[in-house]
């Protein structure tokens, strides 16, 4: 009879769900601080690097070979979201300094998908190189595929601080991560700094070093470095991010870069939208004349100011974001097969990173040294029967075969097998005086520069300053101008709601349903138009940067500006489609807060009034609304109280 094992569903889906959190937050969304990237993106580099060879001066491949080799060895989670993280690392917009370089249609900074992968092709950018040439050093831990059949790096040796120079993005469960890129000089200068100040203030990294991020799309920063400080302190935070723009002539306007992340034509979508639903009156076309660079002409109304029809766009469209900093990474354990996720700031992921390039170099450094003593100990051999040539000559001619020819070598000359194997192996022409004369110089050199790699292995400051030169040979090849500029706060645009509305005459009309529009003018009251049964209550002349307030029988008023309400010779609105109104709510009274609905205020017989009244409070100005219930009560309110719209 079979054996039924009774588990609690509670327990079952617990366990479950905390394997797949914790297999998405280490195997998928989050990337690794040491290297800066993903696992999928890892894998991708490695196949191109170790199994295809695609460098950079070799020939490009189809981006199709890339990803099957990558799904069917170490990534098996479909070909899509291989291709789509290998096409954004080949993306100029996205990376700040891309990894791949690709052939064909990666997509644009327009938003076009890129082609299918049986049409484009790509390699290895230099700078990846500087991530994974020392991998053949046994730099790093490897561990086994997912069916165990080969083995794949757990994190790549690399030299560039990556995590920050390219950013990092990615959703896993409950918890997220937003890094933003920065400028690899900067990022150099930083860890060059914390190399001889290990425990270095952010305020200072800051201050001095890495000003702010610096976005591959440009833009300007409009954080005080006050406040980048508390971001990189904290972990998180956001920036602001301003797409740049300049004055052309006098009536244009072109913006030349636009803030990351955002899409170039759904930008321009944006401002002919408002253009065309006459929310900017300041601008009356935009169109898009980019080529490599970002160029979309605004042109400017004559007469107006460009700094207005700015402000707007940068209020109400995306040529201005906020990018929410989440500086969540996985940092190294005890198990070097897991990471453990945490939010960081701007020095722990300058140290981890520090620290995982001096365990490379040693690692590294021990290699090279292990490959040269293997080196020196065959030449040492060789050595040894240079002095009696013609007698091991003698004694493999009289072996009868190659193992007696070892075992004799051994025995008359000192040697281990490897040293006789490597004899026995040898070219005749290397037995001439020259050749003899070129191994024993290889052997004195080898074992100079063994001596010279035991001495960077028992000297920690003299593999600082190794690190530090190859950072320093990596900026000087590597490193570019900054193209996000830290602008600061001054550079803020004021708005004003009332810039953008047109001034003009109107007739507000209220019905006594509470139906509300505007319109141009009107001959006589019979001749508006209004539902059946229904009446005009209120019809007053106004403008559309005046305001109109609705006093309810709830005791209610609401404000808004004219400009909002409908602008028809039908029916109108029914004013609840304006306001949030209760059950049962219904307008009483309509007060319209222009000049000509107004009575004009008495002038008062002292020139000079009073500020203040007989108990200390500020006085009131007029002009006066009087409110009154049912129950006989009344209040007096001073118009300015309404003049502003709702919240």
């Amino acid at each position: 009879m079979p054996i039924v094992d009774v588990i609690p569903l509670h327990e079952t889906t617990r366990s479950r769900y905390l394997n797949y959190a914790l297999s998405v937050i280490t195997s998928r969304a989050l990337p690794d601080v040491r290297d800066g990237l993903k696992p999928v993106q890892r894998r991708i580099l490695y196949a191109m690097f170790a199994n295809l060879n695609l460098y950079p001066d070799s020939r490009f491949r189809k981006s199709a070979t890339v990803v099957g080799e990558v799904m069917g060895k170490y990534h098996p989670h479909g070909d899509s979201a291989i291709y789509e993280a290998m096409v954004r690392m080949a993306q100029s917009f996205s990376l700040r300094m891309p990894l791949v370089d690709g052939h064909g249609n990666f997509g644009s900074l327009d938003g076009d998908s890129p082609a299918a992968m049986r049409y484009t092709e790509a390699r290895l950018q230099k700078l990846s190189m500087e991530l994974l040439q020392e991998i053949r050093k046994d730099t790093v831990a490897f561990r086994p595929n997912f069916d165990g059949t080969i083995f794949e790096p757990v994190v790549l040796p690399t030299k560039v601080p990556n995590m920050l120079l390219n950013g990092a993005q990615g959703i896993a469960v409950g918890m997220a991560t937003n890094i933003p890129p920065h400028n690899l000089g900067e990022l150099i200068d930083a860890c060059i700094y914390m190399i001889g100040s290990p425990n270095a203030r952010v305020s200072t990294l800051v201050e001095k070093y890495i000003s702010g991020p610096d976005f591959p799309t440009g833009g300007r920063v409009l954080n005080t470095q006050d406040s980048l400080t508390e971001i990189y302190q904290n972990g998180e935070g956001p920036i602001e991010l301003r797409g740049e723009y300049e004055n052309e002539a006098k009536t244009r306007v072109i913006i030349t870069s636009i803030p990351y992340g955002v899409t170039k034509s759904t930008l321009i979508e944006q401002i002919a939208d408002h253009i065309i639903k006459g929310k900017i009156p300041q601008l009356v076309d935009v169109r898009d004349e980019s080529t490599d660079d970002v160029r979309i002409v605004l042109e400017i109304k004559r007469g107006s100011d460009s700094n207005v029809a700015m402000a707007y766009l940068l209020k109400h469209t995306s040529l201005q974001i906020r990018f929410h900093v989440n500086m969540t990474c996985l940092l190294p354990t005890d198990n070097p097969e897991v990471g453990a996720p945490q939010k960081v700031d701007l020095g722990t992921v300058l140290r981890h990173f520090l620290d995982f390039r001096m365990q490379v170099v040693v690692r590294r450094l021990e290699y090279d040294l292990r490959k040269l003593e293997e080196r020196i100990h065959i030449l040492r051999g060789f050595e040894k029967i240079f002095d009696a040539l013609d007698e091991a000559i003698r004694i493999i001619r009289a072996s009868e075969d190659k193992k007696d020819a070892a075992q004799r070598l051994m025995h008359r000359f000192k040697l281990d097998d490897i040293q006789a194997d490597a004899i026995l192996e040898i070219k005749l022409y290397k037995l001439s005086r020259m050749e003899i004369d070129a191994i024993r110089a290889e052997l004195e050199e080898k074992e100079a520069a063994a001596a010279k790699l035991r001495e960077l292995l028992a000297d920690e400051d003299a593999r600082w300053k190794l690190i530090r030169d190859e950072l320093k040979e990596l900026k000087t090849e590597f490193a570019d101008e900054r193209r996000t500029r830290i602008a600061g706060p001054d550079e803020q645009i004021e708005y004003s709601a009332e810039d953008y509305i047109i001034d003009e005459d109107v007739v507000v009309i209220v019905t006594n349903d509470g139906w509300v529009k505007r319109q141009r003018s009107y001959t006589e009251l019979s001749a508006i138009r209004v539902r059946d049964g229904d009446s005009v209550g209120w019809a007053m002349p106004s403008s559309t940067r005046e305001s109109v307030t609705f006093f309810t029988n709830y005791g209610q008023a609401y404000t808004t500006r004219v400009e909002a309400l409908p602008s028809t010779t039908g029916h109108g609105n029914p004013v609840q489609k304006l306001f949030d109104f209760d059950d049962g709510e219904r307008v009483v009274g309509v007060v319209c807060m222009d000049k000509r609905c107004l009575p004009k205020p008495v002038p008062p017989e002292d020139p000079e009034p009073e500020l203040f009244d007989g108990n200390g409070k500020v006085k009131e100005e007029g002009p006066w609304i009087v409110a009154a219930s049912d129950a006989g009560q009344i209040l007096r309110m001073s118009v300015e109280n309404f003049a502003e719209p709702s919240t």
